[in-house]
C-alpha cells in the first residue's frame, strides 16, 4: 500500500494536467461516483467483517480461558503424572527455592504454593453428586497478589478463617449439588468419604480451576491426602493485567529453566499457551470466513472491472478527442488510474468501517446459535485489523483498476470519436504463443507437485490449468473458438464434479482443505460461463423454438439475446459475477 501510494504520488506530480483531468470527473457525476464507491468497497467490507469476526472469537476464547486461569501465568509442577493424570507431590522446600530465585525478577509479582486434587463430591441431603471436582488447597498468606475468592455480593472470602471441617464451593458446583451454606458435603479423596460443611459460595477467584471447584486451606488438603509439608503446584503471577502479564512469560521461563533442571519439575506457561490457542482458533475462524468471502470478493473484482469498462465505454468519445489532441495511450491509463485510485481510497475507507458493523451483525447472529451451548460471544476488534482490511482492500481494488485501465486504453481514435464499436482483431503474437505453451506446462508441474505432496488443491488446480492450456493451444493452432472453449468449459465442469473417490484406484489419498471450496467454485463457474457464452446462438435457437410460437415474442427474444452477445467479454463477466453470488448462497445454505 505504501509503495503504491508513493509511486502514484510521484507519477501525479509529474502529470499534473492528467491528474486534474481525472479528478474533475469525480464531482461531475455524483450519483455515478456513489455507485462506483459502493461497488468498489465490497472487497474491503468482506475483509473487515471477517477480521472483526475472528477478533471477536479470539477475544471470547481468551475471556473463557482467563476465567479458569485468572492471574496465574506460570505453574511449576512435577514432570510426570500417574495413570489418572494426577501430578506427584514434592517438598515445600522447592517452593522456597523458586520464590527466592524469582524475588529479584522485576516481571514477577507473586509466588504461592498450591495443592490441587480432583475427586467426586456428594451432598447427602439432596442426593446429588459430581464425579469430577477441582479441590484447591490455598495458603492465603501467600495469595496476596493473586485473585481472591469473592461471593456473589463482591465480598472477599477468607480461606484462613475456615475451620478444619469447612470448605467453600463454587457457585456452579453449588447449583449442581443444590447446596448452600451450612449443608454437609462428602469428599471422596480416600477409601472413606470425608464429611465437610459448606461455609460459603464464591462466584470467582478459584484459579487455576474449572467451573466446578472447592476451596479449603492448604494444611487441611495436605492432611486429607497424607502429604503434610508437600505440595504439587507452585503458582506464579506476572506484573501487569490478566492479558498483559503473559508478555513477561519468556523472561520468567528463562529464569526458572536453570533452577528446575534435573529436579523432576517443569514450568508450564499456562496463560501464554491459552492465549496462543485462542488466537489460533480466532485466526482459523477468520480464515473460514475469508475463504467463503473470497467468492464475493471474486464477484467484486469482476464488478470493479466491469465498472471501469463501462465507464470507458461511456466516455469513449471524450477519450477519443483527448487522444486526437495529443494524449498518448499511457496518458489514458494514468488518467483512469488516478481516478480509480481516488475511488479506491474512498471505497476502502467506507468498506473497512462498514465491515466492522457487518461483523458486529454477524457476531449477534452467531451469539444466538452459540447461546444454546452457554458460550457467550463478546464483540471485539482491533485497530490493526481495520488498518489491514483498509490497505488490503485498497491494494486489491487498485490492482484491478490498473488492469482495467490498461484494457480500456486500447482504442482507435476515429472510431472512438464517432462512437463506433471496435472490430475484433485476432493477433497471433509471440507473447501469446509463449503464454499458450506456458499454461499447460505450469499445469503439468502443479499436477506433479500435487501428486508428490499429496495435496488435492495443487493437483486439481494443475489439471484445470492443463485443460484450459490445451484448449487455448488448440485455438492457437486453428481450431474454431466454439469447440475450443466449449470443450474447455465442459471439461472443467465435469472434472470438478466427479466424485471424490473417482480416481482413488490410480492416485494416492490426498489432503484437502477449505481452500477447495474456492478453487472448485471459480473453476466450475468459469467452465459453465465459457460453455454458455460460446454457444449462445444455440441457446437462442432453443429459446426461440420453445417460446417463439407466442405471437410477437420471437423478435423480442432474438434482440434480447443477440444484443448482449455483441460484447462477449462484458456479458461473460456479468454472467460470471451473478453466478458466483448465487453459487456462494447455495454453498452457504448447503453447509
Amino acid at each position: 500500500f505504501g509503495l503504491g501510494v508513493a509511486i502514484m504520488g510521484v507519477v501525479a506530480l509529474r502529470n499534473r494536467v492528467i491528474l486534474k483531468m481525472a479528478l474533475r470527473n469525480i464531482p461531475r457525476r455524483r450519483a455515478q461516483t456513489s455507485l462506483i464507491v459502493l461497488g468498489l468497497m465490497l472487497g474491503t467490507l468482506l475483509f473487515s467483517a471477517s477480521f472483526a469476526t475472528g477478533d471477536t472469537l479470539a477475544h471470547t476464547i481468551k475471556v473463557v480461558a482467563l476465567e479458569r486461569i485468572g492471574s496465574v501465568d506460570v505453574v511449576v509442577r512435577a514432570e510426570t503424572s500417574d495413570s489418572s493424570g494426577r501430578r506427584a507431590y514434592f517438598d515445600m522446600a522447592y517452593f522456597e527455592t523458586v520464590r527466592e530465585r524469582l524475588s529479584g525478577v522485576q516481571e514477577v509479582e507473586g509466588v504461592a504454593p498450591l495443592a490441587k486434587e480432583e475427586a467426586p463430591v456428594l451432598v447427602p441431603s439432596t442426593r446429588l453428586s459430581e464425579p469430577q471436582v477441582d479441590i484447591l488447597g490455598y495458603d492465603e498468606e501467600r495469595m496476596g497478589k493473586f485473585d481472591r475468592l469473592v461471593d456473589g455480593h463482591g465480598n472477599a472470602l477468607s480461606v484462613s478463617a475456615l475451620s478444619p471441617d469447612q470448605v467453600y464451593l463454587s457457585s456452579d458446583l453449588a447449583d449442581k449439588l443444590d447446596a448452600s451454606a451450612g449443608d454437609a458435603v462428602w469428599l471422596f479423596l480416600g477409601a472413606q468419604p470425608t464429611a465437610l460443611e459448606v461455609a460459603g459460595v464464591y462466584e470467582k477467584g478459584a484459579n487455576p480451576a474449572g467451573e466446578l471447584s472447592m476451596a479449603m486451606s492448604l494444611s487441611r488438603l495436605q492432611a486429607l491426602t497424607g502429604n503434610e509439608g508437600r505440595i504439587n503446584s507452585i503458582l506464579i503471577t506476572n506484573r501487569g493485567g490478566a492479558i498483559q502479564g503473559a508478555a513477561h512469560t519468556d523472561v520468567v521461563m528463562s529464569s526458572l529453566e536453570p533452577l528446575l533442571e534435573g529436579s523432576g519439575l517443569e514450568a508450564d506457561p499456562i496463560k501464554q499457551d491459552a492465549l496462543n490457542q485462542a488466537a489460533g482458533i480466532g485466526s482459523m475462524f477468520s480464515t473460514v470466513f475469508l475463504v467463503f468471502g473470497q467468492f464475493s470478493i471474486a464477484a467484486g473484482i469482476l464488478l470493479i472491472f466491469l465498472i471501469f469498462v463501462m465507464l470507458a465505454a461511456e466516455r469513449k468519445r471524450e477519450l477519443g478527442i483527448a487522444r486526437a489532441v495529443g494524449a498518448q495511450r499511457g496518458h489514458v491509463i494514468r488518467m483512469f488510474a488516478f481516478e480509480g485510485a481516488v475511488y479506491s481510497l474512498m471505497a476502502a475507507a467506507v468498506g473497512s468501517l462498514l465491515g466492522v458493523a457487518v461483523g458486529w451483525g454477524m457476531v449477534r447472529i452467531m451469539a444466538i446459535a452459540f447461546g444454546q451451548m452457554e458460550f457467550g460471544l463478546v464483540f471485539a476488534f482491533s485497530w490493526q485489523s481495520v488498518v489491514i482490511a483498509y490497505t488490503l482492500g485498497m491494494v486489491l481494488t487498485f490492482a484491478v483498476v490498473l488492469v482495467s485501465s490498461w484494457r480500456v486504453s486500447r482504442l482507435n481514435i476515429v472510431r472512438a470519436i464517432r462512437d463506433i464499436p471496435e472490430p475484433r482483431i485476432t493477433r497471433r503474437t509471440m507473447r501469446g504463443l509463449v503464454l499458450n505453451v506456458l499454461l499447460p506446462v505450469v499445469g503439468i508441474l502443479f499436477t506433479i507437485a500435487g501428486i508428490g505432496g499429496e495435496r488435492a488443491s495443487l493437483f486439481m488446480l494443475g489439471t484445470s490449468l492443463l485443460i484450459i492450456g490445451v484448449s487455448l493451444l488448440a485455438l492457437r493452432l486453428g481450431v474454431p473458438e466454439r469447440p475450443a472453449y466449449t470443450v474447455a468449459g465442459v471439461g472443467l465442469v465435469v472434472w470438478w464434479l466427479l466424485p471424490f473417490d473417482a480416481l482413488d484406484f490410480i492416485l494416492p489419498e490426498m489432503q484437502a482443505g477449505i481452500e477447495m471450496f474456492f478453487i472448485s467454485g471459480i473453476m466450475i463457474v468459469l467452465g459453465a460461463v465459457w460453455a454458455v457464452i460460446y454457444n449462445s446462438d444455440l441457446l437462442l435457437a432453443a429459446t426461440v423454438f420453445l417460446f417463439g410460437r407466442i405471437r410477437g415474442l420471437a423478435p423480442v427474444l432474438k434482440i434480447a439475446v443477440s444484443y448482449p452477445m455483441q460484447s462477449r467479454l462484458r456479458t461473460g463477466m456479468t454472467l460470471a459475477m451473478f453466478s458466483l453470488v448465487v453459487f456462494t448462497l447455495m454453498v452457504m445454505a448447503f453447509i
